[in-house]
């Protein structure tokens, strides 16, 4: 039984005005909670000139980016909670104050990636990330992970009791209205993603030189996503490799650009190494377009049998299934549709109700 009206608090200094990964899963959520649960209060913490729909920034915390966001939410927040009325605190990026830790607290875990892969994050930071989440993991009442391989890195990585872990896959929406004209001219291959190790943006890029060796016909390779870290070998590879003239890098894109990305591309490919879910390969099949994408983890446990997929360390096997892509016919239109129904089925209304049950279950002191 539900507890009747509820008070949110949520974390959202993470979210900034270019909202990508994290920030879009938290402006994506709470737009659809308030939507559905209009009774609730919901009041947050927010960067400067950001706000959400049907969230109250009561408490606007100034010049928190980077480091100094790091010690506002483990020491400002605290303290501004011990004066505030709530009946559960939402801190959406791994990470709960650890300095008198909230009660009631729910903590959104999106990867492990610090853990399972440190070497692609810059050094200074991997040691600092892994202490905090392994702390953090302890503190929160509940934790929220979008994918099952996530909770079985939880459960045997940092030995987080099962019962404490709730899966809830992210939901997509559908795309911003595209813009009337096409943003590249040429038929081309996508790719989406902040451009970072991780992404393996650089394994892509070789698997695209070996099939523009191979065939005359290739497409372009257009890349979206905004600059990360340790991104200078991954700018400079299609120079050293002859292809600059095909490859090209976008950065951050605006949601009408990125909708119009999809509607024109002849596909995406997402071999990533790591992901705790991988919200641009739902995307794209929600726009129907047919997708390559990594065998392992989080990322094979999107679309069934109706993506391509590659082990992202097989450069050889990355080129084949793009260009299973390139001759595929009629089977790849018959995928791709069957692609974009399993993946109108993952919503943030659906992720908002069941992230409404763990607020019931921790405000009842569950």
């Amino acid at each position: 039984m539900g507890v009747g009206r509820l008070r949110i608090c949520v974390d959202a200094l993470m979210l900034d005005q270019e909202a990508t990964g994290i920030g879009q899963y938290i402006r994506s959520l709470f737009e659809a909670y308030c939507v559905q649960y209009p009774d609730d209060r919901v009041w947050g913490f927010f960067q400067p000139g950001v706000e959400i729909a049907g969230v109250a920034a009561e408490i606007a915390a100034r010049g928190v980016q980077g480091g100094r966001r790091l010690w506002y939410e483990q020491w400002g927040v605290p303290s501004r909670l011990r004066h505030a009325a709530y009946d559960v605190v939402h801190f959406p990026d791994y990470r709960v104050p650890l300095w008198r830790s909230p009660p009631r607290s729910v903590m959104t875990v999106h990867d492990l990636a610090a853990f399972v892969m440190p070497h692609v994050f810059p050094r200074s930071k991997t040691p600092v990330k892994r202490w905090l989440m392994r702390q953090s993991v302890k503190r929160a009442s509940r934790i929220i992970v979008p994918s099952q391989a996530t909770r079985n890195d939880l459960l045997n990585i940092l030995n987080v009791p099962s019962e404490k872990v709730h899966v809830i896959p992210h939901g997509v929406k559908r795309s911003a209205q595209p813009l009337p004209t096409r943003v590249h001219d040429r038929p081309y291959f996508l790719a989406v993603g902040t451009i970072e190790p991780r992404k393996n943006f650089d394994g892509l890029i070789r698997a695209y030189h070996l099939l523009h060796q191979d065939r005359a016909d290739v497409p372009d390779l257009v890349i979206a996503g905004r600059l990360g870290w340790m991104y200078d070998s991954t700018l400079a590879l299609p120079q050293q490799l002859g292809v600059a003239e095909k490859v090209k890098f976008l950065h951050y894109v605006s949601e009408a650009t990125l909708a119009t990305l999809y509607r024109d591309a002849v596909c995406m490919v997402y071999p990533s190494f790591y992901e705790g879910f991988g919200l641009p390969v739902v995307e794209a099949m929600l726009a129907n377009i047919p997708v390559v994408t990594s065998s392992q983890g989080a990322l094979a446990e999107l679309g069934g049998q109706f993506l391509w997929r590659a082990d992202p360390y097989d450069i050889g096997a990355i080129a084949t299934q793009m260009g299973m892509i390139l001759d595929g016919g009629i089977d790849v239109r018959v995928r791709a549709q069957s692609a974009q129904e399993w993946a109108s089925r993952l919503t943030w209304q659906i992720a908002a109700r069941q992230t409404r049950k763990v607020y019931d279950e921790v405000a009842q002191g569950g």
